[in-house]
């Protein structure tokens, strides 16, 4: 009875975890079988959910690379395309990107948080080579970047699909298989 006043009470608050912790309870009151399945496959999820990420944070940076040198083909200042890419994206990046933008027109040079964007425009100045191929060869190389993670990524999901598989489906298909025959030689032994 606590558990479904907590389960109602958190839901409507908005508190999903509390109210997976109060539904687990009450599952685990009614149906003991069910509460350690759910328990199982939210482990599942933990580890899938932890494998696969849609979008990471390297992402950013490459389309903001990428919509930078986008400006630049269009005939837009470094400083003028970097802030375009910035509002078009934005997030984490585009924040610290905004962060360097505002200190490198103060005049003061922040290396340690300094997006790679402005690194790659420095050293592109300094040698006196054009941003253009270097904004587009840092977004192809933060790109392949990762390609490469989520290809690692992609590697490892069947290692981590071996545990659901011989904990939910290996028992049942042993149980289907070997069950009837256990009971057939039971049977004839007359036990």
């Amino acid at each position: 009875m606590i558990a479904a006043i907590g389960l109602c009470c958190s839901v409507l608050l908005g508190r999903w975890r509390l109210a997976a912790v109060a539904s687990g309870i009450l599952l685990l009151a009614v149906a003991p079988f069910l509460a350690v399945l759910s328990l199982i496959g939210l482990a599942t999820g933990a580890v899938l959910r932890s494998t696969i990420r849609l979008r990471a944070p390297n992402d950013d940076d490459a389309i903001i690379a990428e919509l930078a040198a986008l400006g630049l083909t269009a005939g837009l200042t470094f400083p003028a395309a970097v802030e375009a890419a910035a509002i078009a994206v934005p997030g984490e990046a585009s924040d610290r990107l905004r962060r360097a933008g505002r200190s490198a027109a103060v005049g003061g040079d922040d290396p340690v948080g300094d997006p790679g964007l402005f690194v790659v425009a420095r050293r592109a100045l300094a040698t006196g080579a054009s941003l253009l191929p270097a904004m587009s060869g840092y977004a192809t190389a933060l790109r392949d970047e990762e390609r490469s993670r989520r290809l690692a990524a992609a590697r490892r999901l069947p290692v981590k699909l071996l545990f659901p598989l011989a904990l939910l489906i290996l028992p049942g298909f042993l149980i289907l298989t070997i069950g009837p025959a256990l009971l057939g030689s039971l049977e004839r032994l007359g036990l």
